[in-house]
Parts: C-alpha cells; structure tokens; sequence
C-alpha cells in the first residue's frame, strides 16, 4: 500500500480539505472554524511577509482585503509557508479592483523573485580564475550556468526604482511617479546573503536573458548588440562575476573548471 493511501493519509487530506473549506466531510464545521481561521491568517500574514512593498502601495487594509481574497482562491500546496504566494502577481493582474494600479502585478513579480532569491539553495559562485582555462576560440560558444535564484524582470512600470525605494536606508524625501517609465532589473542574491535588484538597460537585460535561456556568448552579445551598438560586453560580464551570479561556464564539450 502506498504511504500516501493509508487511512491515517486519507483522514489528513480530509482534514486539510476541510481546513482549506473545500468541503466539511465529516468533521464538525463549527469545531474546524478556529484552525480555518488560523490557516487563513496564517497565509495571509506569509503573503504581507513575502510582498511588503505591494503592501506599503496599497495600504495595509487594502493589501489585507487582496491577500484574503487570493487565499480564498489559491490553496496551500506546501507546508512550508515560503513556498506560497508565486502567482500573487498573477492574481493582481486579474483582479478587478487591483486594475486601477496596473503597476503591482510587476512589483509583486519582482517581490517574489526577490524572495525566491534570498531561500535559493547555497552555492559557489564562480571563480574570476576560471576564465583563464578558456581558448581564444571557446568565447563564442560559451554558456554560463547561473546562481540558483538568478533572474531577470523587464516591465513597462518603473518596478525596480518602487522597490529600492522601500527598502530601508532609501531616501526619504525621494518620490516616484508610477508611470515614470519602465525598469529592467537583475535579481539575485548578493555576497551579503540578501536579495539584490540591479537596475539594467534594455541591451543588459536582452543579454542576461538570452543567457540565462541557455543561448551561447556570441549569441547573446549579437542580441544585446541589436537593441544598442554601444553595448560593452566587458562591463556587462564584469558586473556578473563582481556580484557572484555566475556558477560555472559550459561549453558544448563539457563543463570546464
């Protein structure tokens, strides 16, 4: 019998239906109501813990009234809370009452690439060194295996400049419009252990997309090169290794050290 068709499993997931209100089965309803509470609170407190800048935006009753709402719609998949809430900015751009503020979606977007950075699992970073192994002729068709956590955000809303905005130490007497045009950003965690948001020009964040799609070095530039002829690739690649979100480089034979 398999682990997960015991009674005592069947009777969880019952229970955790009932939790969620999918369904009472045969529990009491009245005696599941503070664990449903909990649950609900539980959630909702995760999500204003994940998107504190989507919640300094709206205010907290208004952020309160969205969290409860995507909880109603979106259970739990996880035991673990920091797993919960990757399709929020999803959600807000659906959600009616979110529309008049299209510039959330992306911010929860970017908030949660934050947060997916700061747990991503530990790792070396790759060694300045490790480019002297390389051929002249490998250059082009090199490929980087990133950081886990690494990722790159373009968005019609200037959701990088929000976020380093509300972040401790930012300016105080500093004010963005919204519609102050938009933001390509690099997030990923930092050499400190927290998470880090580079703002980038449109040619970087094509770059840094292309690879992080797997595409070759050559490839990459052409397309950066494409968007702006005065790309630097040296400063772009620079910036890369200084900030430790490259993980090893890979060429079509193998890995190289």
């Amino acid at each position: 019998m398999s682990p997960h068709d015991t009674p005592e499993a069947r009777w969880q997931a019952a229970l955790i239906a009932s939790i969620e209100n999918r369904a009472d089965g045969d529990f009491d309803s009245a005696g599941l109501g503070a664990y449903r509470n909990n649950y609900r609170v539980g959630l909702i407190d995760a999500l204003a813990f994940i998107y504190p800048v989507v919640k300094a935006l709206v205010g907290d009753d208004f952020f309160t009234g969205l969290a409860r709402e995507y909880v109603k719609r979106t259970p739990s998949q996880s035991g673990d809370l920091h797993r919960y809430g990757a399709t929020f900015g999803d959600f807000l751009r659906d959600f009616e009452p979110a529309r008049e503020l299209p510039y959330l979606a992306d911010t929860a977007r970017l908030e949660w690439l934050a947060h997916r950075a700061y747990y991503a699992p530990d790792a070396a970073p790759l060694s300045p060194d490790a480019f002297a192994t390389l051929a002249e002729d490998d250059w082009p068709r090199l490929r980087f295996a990133f950081m886990p956590g690494c990722a790159v955000l373009a968005s019609d809303y200037p959701v990088g400049r929000l976020w380093h905005y509300h972040q401790p130490g930012a300016p105080e007497d500093w004010r963005l419009n919204p519609d102050a045009g938009g933001d390509a950003v690099r997030v990923s965690r930092g050499v400190d252990g927290r998470a880090q948001v580079k703002l980038l020009s449109e040619a970087d964040a094509a770059w840094l997309a292309a690879l992080l799609a797997g595409e070759a070095l050559e490839a990459a530039t052409d397309a950066a090169l494409g968007i702006d002829p005065a790309f630097d690739l040296q400063t772009a690649l620079i910036a890369l290794i200084h900030d430790g979100v490259l993980a090893r480089l890979v060429l079509p034979e193998g890995d190289r050290p």
